[in-house]
């Protein structure tokens, strides 16, 4: 996937990252942290060097699976909706796509979403004013 020269960039990128950051910068989460992979970091259970190895290296050397992501939070918190913190609106697409593909809630297609969506909000962008005031007021 990637080219031989990206991935030593992208090694020497992890290898001096993790010269610079510590593992003792990282702690416990507070909430629940899905990674590219489709693990779940969880409160009270997380080994936190594995945590630094994956964030300082995996995560920069390999692509982030942002579908896998998604559809393990849909899957494992059963969101009533999805807030897409942003900037601007434009994972929100991706979020609907992961969504649809993952066949969520009996999704399996853009109009099936649509149809969801306008019966019942599942999708909040708030970087749409429209849509931030729905979950900020």
């Amino acid at each position: 996937m990637f080219g031989t020269a990206t991935i030593a960039r992208k090694a020497k990128l992890a290898r001096a990252a993790q010269d610079r950051f510590g593992p003792a910068m990282f702690a416990q989460p507070n909430i629940p942290m899905i990674d590219g992979r489709g693990t779940i970091w969880w409160p009270h259970a997380t080994d936190t060097d594995a945590l630094y190895n994956y964030t300082l290296g995996e995560q920069i050397t390999a692509p982030y699976n942002f579908a896998k992501a998604v559809t393990i939070a849909a899957r494992e918190f059963a969101p009533d909706l999805f807030i897409v913190l942003g900037p601007g609106t434009t994972l929100g697409g991706a979020v609907a796509q992961s969504l649809i593909a993952a066949g969520w809630q009996g999704m399996s297609s853009k109009s099936d979403f649509q149809t969801r969506q306008s019966q019942a909000t599942l999708l909040t962008a708030m970087g749409r004013a429209d849509q931030r005031n729905q979950v900020t007021t």
